[in-house]
């Protein structure tokens, strides 16, 4: 591997390489197909991509170190634990302090349009992040904006410093879903109203089809066959050149930070309001619910337009003093190899991902010794695959964490110690967090009641961006009516039930999809499962199983039937069965049941 000498810091590149392979050569504002002119302002709509919703140190940085160490005794950061000095600041502040510390540690390791990898260390990132800023700036990009990233991973640094350079300079940043449809992309554009967007060529010849109005900023070297529409402007690259002084910093937390979309699986996405404080409380909780520390590696694949990227990777890192490690888009042999050359301490991603991991793990080993704990959360992780974990990988700590984008997503967590104690529950309230279970008026329950689940916490959204409806039924109590069933135990342990809309109502009788899930993972022939109700002529609903087998055309539905009526109740076994060869996903791995339920309405009832 080489070191770019245009750089202050170490930056992996491909081999052979001196430099990366691609680096513009002018400043932003520069046409990609025409002469450098001042950027029109004109947006239609609201001007400048409108500022409502806008508000919700001076500069030091750290002396850049030749060289990364990555153990503990080259870290002098130190965990951010106090909520009322750390809730004042914005995410640049943050970084700032950081940077101050010193230290040789790395912040962030991402990967770059251009094909390399960018590994950074606080002072660095710091800088990139004020030249992002001073290019945003000289594009005519002001405080209150709204800046737009329609990226995916594979530019997780352009990704992130976009973001970092629209904190820096009071505007909010905007993920747009890159696997969206046309027409949800055009409805998120719309909402949002961004009033420039990083985007590949690609995605620049898309935003001029979906919203011409929309100012696409272009991101890396041309794809083959790629263009982008004539007069699309350059992103600031930091490497590329000197765009002036970034503007004054504004220290509002409470200013808007970043609009994150829902996941839309079952309706229309919704852009949840996250200020600079949400986000930092956000990373408070996750960061000391995960057990982050200084020295750790902490890796995730989460998609950039998740909460999860931002929210959960780099403010629970940047807080700890951690360095946070992007995943590019990868197979899971990619995953493992990334673990094993970045020496990554923790791993975070959804059960599905961490299950084929494993699997993956167990035919070809690979190192992951430096590995002291797994994260997971987004969706129940069965049991029988926890056990499964911890005899692949002894060594190696789990936790599992239960928050959704509107809480931050802060919510629960069940420690290691405490895993095989509580199997089945999702744990306790995240420090600084509490949980609730209330009925259908909000009024709260007792243990072992059975009612909605409600999150309060200092990562909590702000609302629903232009939807006051939407925001007044679910933003309650000074928290989040999440929409899911549960219950808490005397020790205040959180049992998720299902969705509130995944419960099946079998004439009358309530069955939990995830109960019979559970089942279903306990069958040696089955890799993958999901159930869900299906309409019944008699009862109303009844159960359907979907199955992905653990080899294909090798699973019997006969013997798994006659295997569920040996452990669930006769209403709520599966009538109707589902052979698939893999789960409708959406990118963050939630499997998507309207699409199944959609496949059981074109197959005839059996």
């Amino acid at each position: 591997m080489g070191v770019d000498p245009h750089l202050d810091g170490a930056h992996v590149l491909p081999p052979g390489s001196s430099a990366p392979p691609w680096r513009p050569g002018a400043a932003p504002g520069n046409r990609l197909n025409g002469p450098a002119t001042r950027p029109n302002r004109a947006l239609t709509g609201r001007a400048r991509g409108g500022r409502d919703g806008a508000r919700l140190d001076s500069c030091c940085v750290a002396e850049p170190a030749a060289t990364f160490a990555k153990s503990a005794e080259t870290r002098s950061a130190r965990p951010m634990t106090d909520p009322s000095s750390l809730l004042s600041l914005t995410v640049p502040q943050l970084l700032r302090r950081r940077a101050r510390e010193g230290g040789t540690g790395l912040a962030l390791s991402a990967h770059a349009a251009g094909g390399w990898r960018d590994r950074l260390t606080y002072g660095q990132l710091v800088q990139r992040m004020d030249a992002v800023a001073a290019g945003f700036h000289a594009l005519g990009l002001r405080t209150g904006d709204r800046i737009g990233v329609l990226l995916g991973n594979e530019a997780g640094r352009e990704c992130l410093l976009t973001a970092l350079g629209a904190l820096r300079i009071g505007a909010a940043v905007v993920p747009f879903n890159t696997r969206a449809a046309d027409e949800e992309l055009g409805h998120a554009l719309a909402l949002a109203e961004p009033a420039a967007i990083a985007c590949t060529a690609a995605g620049a010849a898309r935003l001029a089809r979906l919203a011409p109005a929309v100012r696409p900023l272009v991101v890396g070297p041309p794809a083959a066959g790629e263009g982008a529409p004539a007069g699309a402007e350059l992103w600031p690259e930091p490497l590329a050149g000197e765009f002036g002084a970034a503007p004054a910093e504004d220290p509002d937390p409470d200013r808007l930070g970043c609009l994150l979309f829902t996941s839309g699986t079952t309706a229309r996405s919704k852009a949840v309001m996250h200020s600079h404080a949400t986000m930092l409380g956000a990373g408070l909780a996750c960061g000391e619910a995960l057990g982050l520390r200084a020295e750790d590696l902490y890796q995730g694949g989460w998609p950039f337009f998740t909460s999860s990227p931002l929210n959960l990777g780099a403010m629970s890192c940047w807080i700890a003093g951690a360095g946070l490690v992007l995943e590019e888009p990868l197979d899971n042999r990619g995953r493992l190899r990334l673990i094993a050359s970045e020496r990554t301490t923790f791993y975070h991603g959804v059960p599905s991902v961490v299950h084929f991991l494993m699997e993956e793990f167990a035919v070809r080993p690979t190192d992951v010794s430096s590995l002291r704990r797994i994260g997971y959360g987004g969706s129940a992780m069965p049991p029988d695959v926890i056990r499964r974990l911890a005899a692949h990988w002894p060594h190696v700590e789990q936790v599992q964490i239960y928050g959704m984008t509107e809480s931050g997503p802060s919510g629960t967590r069940l420690e290691p110690a405490l895993m095989e104690d509580k199997l089945g529950s999702i744990g306790s309230a995240m420090p600084h967090c509490a949980v609730t279970i209330v009925d259908e008026a909000g009024a709260p329950l007792g243990p072992g009641e059975t009612g909605e689940i409600l999150l309060r916490g200092p990562g909590v959204a702000r609302g629903y961006f232009r939807n006051p409806a939407a925001t007044a039924e679910a933003f309650v109590q000074g928290g989040i009516r999440t929409g899911d069933v549960g219950h808490l135990d005397a020790d205040g342990f959180l049992y998720f039930t299902d969705r509130r809309k995944d419960v099946i109502n079998r004439g009358g009788l309530k069955v939990a999809s995830v109960a019979v899930e559970e089942v279903l993972y306990r069958h040696p022939d089955v890799r993958e499962a999901a159930v869900i109700a299906v309409p019944h002529p008699g009862l109303g609903e009844d159960v359907a199983a979907c199955v992905v087998p653990r080899e294909p055309g090798r699973l019997d539905t006969a013997a798994l039937a006659a295997f569920c009526a040996e452990r669930l109740a006769d209403y709520a076994r599966p009538r109707r069965w589902l052979v698939l060869d893999e789960l409708p996903k959406n990118p963050m791995g939630k499997v998507l049941k309207t699409a199944l339920r959609a496949r059981f309405a074109e197959e005839p009832a059996a």
